[in-house]
């Protein structure tokens, strides 16, 4: 099934606040109280995003957040993938030492929903989406 942590759900929402802003420096305390989230989980969040290359992180009093040039194109999975790391598909739901999807009778269905989770979340750029 897909892994969608709460992290990656604060990533995402996050870029795409901040993206709508366009040139805006926009604050964790902004974007905290706008989504009530932890100020400190959404700390960690947006500085793994920093890292990724992403954002960046002005410092100040008029300190806060910008999507790096170029990077408002981000897809919703390139978000998922720099939090969650690459998506690797799951084609079963039987965990068994033995290496043999081929008979899983999920395997259609699982099938279905990763290649939509894949085409939904790489089909759209954070910059098209509005809060």
């Amino acid at each position: 099934m897909i892994e969608l942590s709460e992290a990656t759900a604060i990533a995402i929402h996050a870029m795409i606040y901040i993206a709508n802003r366009k040139n805006d420096t926009v604050s964790l305390k902004e974007i905290s109280e706008h989504f009530d989230i932890s100020p400190n989980h959404l700390s960690k969040v947006l500085q793994r995003l920093v890292k990724a290359g992403y954002l960046i992180s002005v410092k100040g009093p008029k300190g806060g957040f910008q999507v790096i040039n170029g990077k408002e194109e981000a897809t919703l999975l390139d978000i998922y993938e720099a939090i969650e790391g690459k998506f690797i598909p799951k084609n079963c739901l039987f965990s068994s030492k033995k290496n043999n999807s081929c008979c899983c009778i999920m395997k259609p269905l699982l099938t279905s929903i990763n290649n939509t989770f894949v085409d939904f979340m790489s089909s759209h750029k954070i910059n098209n989406i509005k809060l």
